[in-house]
């Protein structure tokens, strides 16, 4: 799953020298690989959006294609609640030509089956910051070096990992926020975590804290502080994308976000520049128009899952005829595992969120395990969604007669790490005199990889055998973030690889 230094220096090496590497890139200090061109951004999520913005500011005009819809806060329905799912959750529109029976929505969520593990995927305006936790963790310099070796890890946490911070507006939970009573279950996890000697992180979390002030006040519905914040958030507490970064872009005037936008195939034009066909369609999957776009820069930022699809689809179909084979490897799950406890001390009343408290265990160095607290909106349960390095890779592939992305990939319920997360979490619950519960199994939240640096990819996101198509998002991350969700860590690549493409501002 981890590519060394010198392993990623040696692929770098020999794919570029077996599949010609893009013309655009000159071997000039002081010239950029972009310019003044269009440019063509696929998804609206942290990495989409963090381009969107930055070549707004370089001047360079761009269209951001976003399949989902776009979601405005306009009342306390907006969005469906956990203790009620509606079709607002899933996003249920067919795929193109499909027979299947049923009712299309563009809803939230898209859940991609394999054989033994479902991955979820955001699908709308401002893409997976609308549909998550809301925490942006830092991961641990060691378990970053040792998945991302080619990288710098003072460079993120000095330059690209604030960044991101500060743009989104995020910051750690209040003392007063955490010490009311919707917050009893962050405070009783808190203790437990300390009483099994792990370490306690109040990560920055992408919320409006002084929303959730008002919330517990009672001065506005109450949404993120009963634990109603993962679909959305009602009362406009969370900070997603697209509030921020796209918010900003299309201020500029320079870009423009196009929803209800899926892409069906990428070609190569000549002699250089690609051409996007799209296909807009209605909220209930109606076919509104197809159409081409024209660009001279492509930026892949449709997720794990879709953007590498994409690129197998069009290259099985021969309009993108680099023959980069690598796409689709060193994908993994990132080490998720949903775990569940009935605690003594929770009782069935609301959790406050988001989840804003998570936990370290570094007991077994060579397998740490990342804990993030997830509130509930009901129930008396307790979750903790456990994350660490996967040990094996498994791959995705293109079935063109279903046009669907299959997923390949090994259960790891046996490997080290698995069984470094399950003794972390044994050793957690005995503590606290609680019992585990079988709670959901074989669903991930965090699919990672496809196109991966330094194997499909170079460094700043070029696909090996392309000019000027840069792969920006999660699937450049091989399977793990490094023992933390995701967020965070694509977004802050995804700002260091625009700052290496374009002028810095």
């Amino acid at each position: 799953m981890r590519l060394s230094r010198r392993r990623f220096i040696q692929r770098s090496s020999a794919v570029a020298a077996a599949s010609v590497l893009p013309i655009g890139c000159s071997n000039s200090s002081d010239q950029s690989p972009l310019d003044n061109g269009r440019a063509i951004i696929i998804g609206s999520g942290f990495a989409g959006s963090v381009a969107a913005l930055r070549l707004a500011e370089a001047g360079i005009r761009s269209v951001v294609l976003e399949r989902g819809r776009k979601w405005t806060v306009e009342g306390t329905d907006t969005f469906p609640t956990t203790a009620a799912l509606d079709r607002r959750a899933s996003w249920t529109i067919p795929p193109a030509g499909s027979q299947s029976e049923g009712t299309a929505y563009a809803g939230l969520l898209e859940t991609i089956s394999g054989p033994n593990v479902s991955a979820v995927c955001g699908a709308c305006v401002g893409g997976g910051s609308l549909v998550y936790g809301g925490v942006l963790i830092q991961p641990p310099k060691e378990a970053f070096e040792s998945v991302f070796p080619y990288l710098s890890y003072d460079s993120m946490n000095n330059v690209y990992f604030p960044r991101v911070l500060a743009q989104i507006g995020a910051s750690p939970i209040p003392d007063d926020i955490l010490a009311s009573s919707n917050y009893s279950a962050q405070r009783t996890f808190i203790g437990d975590v300390e009483a099994a000697g792990y370490t306690v992180l109040k990560p920055a979390a992408s919320f409006d804290w002084n929303i959730i002030r008002r919330e517990i006040a009672g001065e506005i519905p109450a949404a993120a502080s009963i634990g109603e914040y993962p679909f959305g958030c009602n009362s406009d507490a969370k900070q997603s994308t697209d509030k921020n970064y796209l918010r900003l872009a299309v201020a500029s005037g320079l870009a423009e976000i196009r929803s209800l936008t899926e892409v069906e195939m990428i070609t190569e034009r000549s002699p250089r520049g690609y051409t996007v066909t799209c296909r807009s369609i209605t909220a209930d999957g109606e076919l509104l128009d197809r159409y081409t776009l024209e660009a001279d820069y492509l930026f892949m930022a449709a997720g794990s899952m879709n953007t590498t699809k994409l690129l197998l689809k069009s290259q099985q179909s021969g309009e993108l005829t680099g023959a980069n084979h690598r796409i689709g490897q060193h994908w993994g799950t990132n080490g998720d595992q949903l775990l569940a406890q009935r605690h003594p001390e929770v009782t069935a009343a609301p959790q406050g969120g988001p989840a804003c408290i998570a936990a370290e265990d570094r007991s077994n160095p060579n397998h740490p395990v990342t804990f993030m607290h997830s509130p509930l909106a009901f129930g008396t349960l307790q979750l903790q969604l456990a994350m660490s390095v996967p040990d094996e890779p498994g791959r995705l592939s293109y079935n063109a007669l279903t046009d669907a992305v299959e997923i390949n990939w090994n259960t790891d319920s046996g490997t080290p790490s698995a069984l470094a997360r399950q003794k972390s979490f044994d050793h957690l619950v005995a503590g606290n005199g609680g019992n585990e519960v079988p709670f959901i199994e074989g669903q991930i939240w965090h699919p990672l990889g496809g196109a991966v640096m330094g194997d499909a990819c170079d460094e700043m996101g070029q696909l090996y055998g392309y000019r000027d198509l840069f792969v920006i998002d999660g699937s450049l991350l091989p399977g793990s973030a490094a023992t933390v969700n995701p967020a965070l860590t694509v977004a802050a690549n995804a700002e260091r690889v625009m700052d290496a493409l374009i002028p810095s501002l």
